[in-house]
């Protein structure tokens, strides 16, 4: 019987990821049973969580696409154990990605309810967190790039200001001096789990890691540059971390378009952009840069890159 390219290709990668134990080596096809066995069961775990589509998800038009094809994966045989390690890995990232902009969006809505509370917020501000509130429940049931886009949406005059400034003022005021250990214990709280809820995170853990030695300095130069710089940090992968969901939502929108080797070359790219979310500052640029342009693709509409900070 002749054995196709796929088929060959599919028994080299089972050489490869074949083990060795006290009776000798295992065969081939024990060797691809037993990856297939892991990953089916990986997959079956998927299913098993998420079959009676819990909280909000059920209304998900995104999480229904994404979770289909998981249950197609399902009925694929042994043979097709590639296609099944990317429905894994791609949901696998989609997922986790998910969760963390829904963590965010719960946050945020907090944040609106208890300011929504206080009885001298400003006006205007009142009605933009009322309006923000409205909008942040609707997005749980939204895809992740429109969850990206509320949570980067701010009030240039209601967020991302000073807290006095959306208050009514008082007749008088008292100075104080700064204490950077309350924006300090602010942050650490924020990021008591990493961004996207990564385990591992090795720069951003080496640059919180700073802000953990500064609370228990008495300096307070010390504590004001280290808040400093790890805001500086975080505002960078921020912006980098919005770029990247961007670049994979577009992706993910073009790659049913195209033809080999464009299709292949774009799937690559869309699988190292999910990758950088939880890579160094430097690795998120050079990959949004990397897939500014395509050479294999005619179509390359996308907005260029451009990263106008230092990459420290």
């Amino acid at each position: 019987m002749k054995i196709s390219t796929k088929m060959i290709g599919i028994i080299f990668l089972a050489r490869l990821l074949k083990q060795v134990d006290g009776k000798g080596e295992i065969s081939d096809l024990e060797s691809l049973a037993k990856t297939d066995a892991k990953y089916t069961a990986l997959l079956k775990e998927i299913n098993a969580t998420f079959h009676n589509r819990p909280t909000h998800i059920k209304k998900n038009a995104e999480f229904e696409k994404n979770f289909q094809t998981v249950l197609i994966a399902l009925n694929l045989s042994m043979y097709d154990i590639a296609t099944k390690i990317d429905t894994y890995t791609d949901f696998t990232v989609y997922n986790q990605i998910r969760v963390e902009l829904e963590r965010k969006i719960f946050k945020k809505i907090q944040v609106a309810e208890r300011l929504l509370k206080l009885e001298n917020l400003l006006p205007k501000c009142r009605t933009f967190f009322g309006d923000q509130q409205s909008l942040l429940v609707r997005g749980f049931y939204q895809s992740n790039l429109m969850k990206l886009e509320l949570l980067h949406d701010p009030s240039p005059e209601c967020e991302n200001v000073e807290l006095q400034q959306i208050f009514i003022e008082p007749t008088s005021t008292t100075s104080k001096p700064h204490n950077y250990d309350i924006d300090i214990v602010k942050t650490l709280v924020k990021y008591h789990t990493r961004p996207w809820g990564n385990k591992t995170y090795k720069e951003f853990d080496e640059k919180i890691w700073i802000l953990f030695m500064a609370i228990n300095s008495e300096e307070q130069k010390f504590k004001k540059d280290a808040l400093a710089t790890f805001n500086k940090y975080d505002e960078h992968r921020a912006i980098l971390d919005k770029a990247l969901a961007i670049r994979i939502g577009e992706f993910t929108k073009q790659i049913p378009n195209e033809k080999n080797p464009c299709k292949v070359h774009l799937i690559r790219l869309k699988k190292e952009l999910g990758r950088a979310m939880f890579a160094a500052i430097k690795k998120k640029h050079d990959i949004l840069v990397e897939s500014n342009y395509v050479r294999s693709c005619l179509n390359n509409n996308r907005k260029l890159y451009k990263g106008t900070y230092a990459l420290n």
